[in-house]
């Protein structure tokens, strides 16, 4: 691994500044390689950013309060 590459471990320990645009440079072209051969890690990266825009949608419209209940339970188990 040359200096500009990141294994997968550090790869989910930044997934959520780069799918927030707060990785620069080296640091998220060395992300978007590493997702461009990791399907582990991709498939990870699409699952947070989907997540991410349903949760933000739920936001918008005052999401029903049981969906707000079930949301709330899934990431307690994290």
């Amino acid at each position: 691994m040359t200096k500009h590459e990141i294994d997968c471990e550090q790869a989910l320990r930044k997934i959520f500044q780069f799918i927030d645009h707060e990785l620069g440079g080296s640091e998220r072209e060395a992300m978007q390689r590493h997702l461009h051969t990791c399907k582990s890690c991709f498939s990870r990266a699409e699952f947070e950013r989907r997540l991410k825009g349903k949760v933000g949608g739920l936001r918008e419209r005052q999401g029903a309060p049981e969906v707000r209940r079930r949301i709330s339970r899934l990431l307690k188990t994290f």
